[in-house]
């Protein structure tokens, strides 16, 4: 917003000078929500990092402060991989919902071991009331199904890579879920190693 100098004499409204094109795109750039991968969101799970100086850890050898740093890490994958992505955040006295894109494959996640999903809980609206729909794969003829409620429809794979992801279930290749009547071997169990690095000085 501007005021004309030569308004101090004619008149005395403000002039409004439209923004220039390249500032609006910033603009609406700024306001959409960001979109990542389910890869990055690994990376920065699994990301080392520095511990804070009031966190610092004794040294039982040269008994003085030493600075350290965190890393999470998974120890062992299961035959069913259940994800959860972080969709609330803390805003000063309030949580919010982040609406950001993450981008999921549906078949042939590596992680040492290949996942293909199989099923997708999203979550619609706010935090204060919202509603969950589903979509599951028939392992059976490969189509994809929305569930809402009591209605179900055919989906197509591109459909379900959705905004409003909330949950992503991965099975594991060549195995047999735990659940069937047809498995006689118990899945393997994920631990979260949290591992604390030290350097002595």
């Amino acid at each position: 917003m501007f005021i004309c100098l030569c308004s101090l004499f004619k008149r005395t409204e403000d002039e409004y000078i439209p923004d220039a094109e390249s500032v609006r795109q910033v603009k609406e750039q700024h306001l959409q929500p960001q979109t990542c991968s389910l890869a990055q969101c690994f990376q920065l799970y699994t990301k080392e990092e520095q511990l804070a100086p009031d966190d610092a850890w004794r040294c039982p050898h040269c008994k003085q402060l030493q600075q350290g740093s965190i890393k999470l890490s998974l120890w062992t994958l299961p035959d069913i991989l259940i994800l959860h992505l972080k969709r609330f955040r803390q805003d000063q006295d309030r949580r919010v919902k982040m609406q950001n894109m993450v981008k999921f494959p549906l078949t042939g996640m590596d992680m040492d071991y290949l996942y293909d999903l199989y099923a997708v809980c999203n979550h619609h609206g706010t935090m204060q009331g919202g509603h969950y729909t589903a979509h599951c794969k028939n392992s059976i003829d490969g189509q994809w199904y929305c569930f809402d409620d009591s209605d179900v429809h055919p989906i197509s794979e591109e459909e379900v890579c959705k905004q409003t992801a909330y949950i992503l279930f991965y099975q594991r290749r060549a195995t047999i879920p735990s659940w069937s009547a047809n498995s006689s071997v118990g899945g393997t169990h994920t631990y979260l190693l949290s591992e604390i690095h030290f350097n002595c000085r």
